[in-house]
């Protein structure tokens, strides 16, 4: 389909090409950072097709597409080739210096945000599918049509765990496009954390590495890590910056490189990683030790609120530590409660597209629904939860049932994935289809059930459209 037209639009209610800084997208959103955000049309934008919603968060202006966002976004980029990432500004200046505290500390959130998204989301799907595809080795294997010694399976298992390997590497790469350092350097500084010398040290009964005499260093294994590298990447503009200064532009080329390189790297091994390692492993140990304590309560809360953290952009902290726990233990319990949440939204807008009457809403519904039984909840969320409170409620409740459900069986996942396209991602790579994979069916499908069968019979009715029911 020829998104040309639509494009066009897009760019003239942002205010004109002079008006974009920057522009890149996830899963279902176009984010664009704006000159000035009073200057794009918000209601014209949200009447066309195309479009489900604009949200303002993390610094951006985000107009929310669902499932054809790609296909716009390249279609932006046909009509503005500068906003390729290759061509657009490295690094877009906001001013806060005469603003108050409380609004810094926003905008030093929402740029951490921003960063997090933006080194994150070239990947996500990349992540996805290493996990499905590990499920499905799983599956095979426990089946018996697969053995575990076999050359295909050595091949595709590595194939799916290359990228968790090396995610210091790929994350310094995209990290530094958003953030205005060298991509090359920063893989290599990803790459160092990640060498087999480092990895070896660091599986030694005494992880340390001597330096400048009696002084030694505790080596740790960073392979999977994500927070690092993406503060080596915050660091390197302005060291970058520095050495661009101090040294003739003549020799730039070689030693604003190598320099950078040693100098992060001591930083990185001596102070960044491990400081953020242990802090990062303390957040994830905490949220799993709240929900071993009382899995109940616990995922009941998650299951419920969790939609409310993606609203709001509070979701986006919590995926490296998911991947985190994927590298180092194997499994999370943390994205298994996430991928709960999309059942039970799932299961609401499919209520509500079987109940309306209204075609195009109905289309919304059908659309939106099987986008969540993908793991992509947006178009569910902006598209009707958002705008039907009893929706909302209706969703909340279900989630936590299944929640509930899912912390009491101790449900995990052994893959970044979720929701009923990634019920591979379930199967245990070592036990296969146990215990596990049963409270994944019945997790998901009382998430799923509880939230149809509340938004069916006191979440919606097609009178709502017409009053104020929106939230």
């Amino acid at each position: 389909m020829d998104y040309s037209a639509d494009a066009k639009q897009i760019i003239k209610h942002v205010g004109g090409d002079e008006n974009i800084n920057t522009l890149i997208h996830c899963m279902t959103r176009l984010r664009f950072t704006l000159k000035d955000e009073s200057k794009a049309d918000t209601k014209a934008l949200e009447d066309m097709d195309v479009t489900i919603k604009v949200m303002k968060a993390q610094g951006q202006y985000q107009v929310v597409i669902g499932n054809k966002v790609t296909d716009v976004f390249n279609a932006i980029l046909d009509v503005l080739p500068r906003l390729n990432t290759e061509d657009a500004p490295k690094d877009v200046v906001e001013k806060v210096a005469d603003e108050g505290f409380g609004a810094k500390i926003k905008h030093g959130y929402d740029e951490f945000i921003g960063i997090l998204t933006a080194s994150m989301m070239p990947i996500i799907g990349v992540l996805a599918g290493s996990g499905i595809t590990k499920g499905i080795l799983a599956g095979l294997v426990s089946a018996g049509v697969l053995s575990d010694k076999a050359g295909i399976y050595l091949l595709i298992n590595t194939m799916a765990d290359t990228i968790f390997y090396f995610l210091p590497v790929i994350l310094g790469f995209t990290a530094a496009k958003k953030l205005g350092s060298d991509p090359i350097a920063m893989a290599v500084i990803g790459a160092f954390l990640i060498h087999p010398n480092i990895i070896g040290i660091a599986g030694n009964k005494v992880p340390e590495i001597g330096l400048f005499g009696d002084f030694a260093v505790k080596i740790m294994n960073y392979s999977g890590s994500v927070f690092p590298i993406i503060v080596a990447a915050w660091l390197g503009k302005y060291v970058e910056k520095y050495l661009k200064k101090a040294i003739p532009e003549m020799i730039q080329g070689i030693f604003v490189p190598i320099i950078e390189i040693i100098v992060l790297s001591f930083v990185l091994l001596l102070a960044v990683a491990p400081i953020i390692t242990v802090l990062s492993k303390g957040l994830a140990d905490g949220i799993s030790g709240l929900l071993a304590f009382n899995g109940i309560i616990g995922g009941a809360i998650y299951g419920a609120f969790y939609p409310i953290l993606v609203v709001f952009g509070l979701h986006w902290p919590l995926i490296p530590i998911v991947i985190n726990d994927l590298a180092v233990n194997g499994q999370s319990v943390i994205c298994a409660l996430t991928s709960i949440t999309a059942m039970g939204i799932a299961g609401a807008v499919f209520a509500v597209a079987i109940k309306t009457k209204k075609k195009k809403f109905e289309a919304l519904g059908y659309s939106a629904g099987v986008s969540a039984l993908c793991g992509i909840s947006e178009p569910s969320l902006y598209g009707i939860l958002l705008k039907y409170k009893k929706v909302f409620y209706m969703t909340m409740i279900g989630n936590a049932i299944g929640g509930a459900v899912a912390g009491g069986m101790n449900l995990v996942i052994y893959g970044f994935t979720g929701s009923l396209i990634g019920f591979p991602s379930f199967i245990n790579p070592k036990g296969g289809i146990d215990a596990n994979f049963t409270a994944y069916i019945i997790s998901h499908l009382i998430a799923f059930g509880a939230a149809f069968v509340l938004t069916y019979l006191f979440g919606y009715n097609d009178k709502m459209q017409s009053s104020d029911q929106e939230a």
